[in-house]
């Protein structure tokens, strides 16, 4: 969780300000954000440039802590999670996707596998204890309602009839946002390879979620490792 987190706040803070900086291609409008006080009266909180970055590079840090120490304190996932909603909330045109809300999930339920500060502590479980049987169950849970949703998107009535033909994967190498070498080289592969692709992305999302919740740690272990080939095929193309 603390590499997912880095990469989404490392990417932000190195492109934030290109992107929907007070200079950038989709500019936010950095408005006051006022707070009432009843002695004072409201008090603004000025909202720049600035701010933004120092949300970001707290963020990287505070990923790193997590990558080097996962067991400090649940103060560490918890906080890194309220900065990502920061950003997220600001609805910017390359912050609002699903995968952004994804991430909010899963760091929420990455919350409750870390111990609570020791002076917020007052029962006698040692931090060697195993994680919550609860959470563990949530997180192979949304791989495969994730997964089956994705898998039956592509079944339903409105999907593109190429997902029935097998044929998707023909143009999706030189359509795709980022096309690469290795996706040049794909694009050019024979008719009967894409759709052995797409037949594959089916069993991928189709058939394998449901492998991920068999009570059998060899069987989801197997499931595990299926889907981290699918993935990295996916990221390597």
């Amino acid at each position: 969780m603390g590499l997912i987190y880095f990469a989404g706040f490392a990417t932000t803070a190195i492109q934030g300000r290109a992107l929907f900086g007070s200079l950038g291609l989709f500019p936010l409008q950095f408005e006051s954000v006022t707070r009432p006080t009843p002695a004072f009266g409201p008090q603004a909180l000025p909202f720049t440039d600035l701010t933004l970055e120092l949300v970001m590079w707290l963020g990287v840090g505070l990923s790193c802590v997590l990558m080097v120490y996962p067991l400090l304190s649940c103060l560490v996932p918890l906080s890194l999670w309220a900065l990502y909603l920061s950003l997220v909330n600001l609805q910017t045109i390359v912050t609002n996707y699903g995968w952004e809300w994804l991430t909010l999930e899963l760091g929420m339920l990455a919350v409750f596998l870390a111990p609570l500060p020791p002076h917020f502590s007052r029962g006698n479980f040692p931090r060697w204890l195993p994680p919550s049987h609860l959470v563990i169950f949530l997180f192979r849970w949304c791989a495969f309602r994730l997964l089956i949703g994705a898998g039956m998107s592509k079944l339903g009535r409105n999907s593109s009839p190429c997902w029935r033909d097998l044929t998707c994967t023909t143009t999706h190498y030189e359509t795709q946002p980022m096309p690469n070498p290795l996706a040049w080289a794909f694009h050019h592969l024979p008719l009967w390879f894409h759709k052995a692709e797409v037949g594959l992305t089916f069993f991928e999302q189709l058939v394998l979620p449901w492998l991920m919740l068999i009570p059998s740690r060899k069987v989801r272990i197997a499931a595990a490792c299926a889907e981290l080939f699918f993935q990295g095929a996916i990221i390597g193309t």
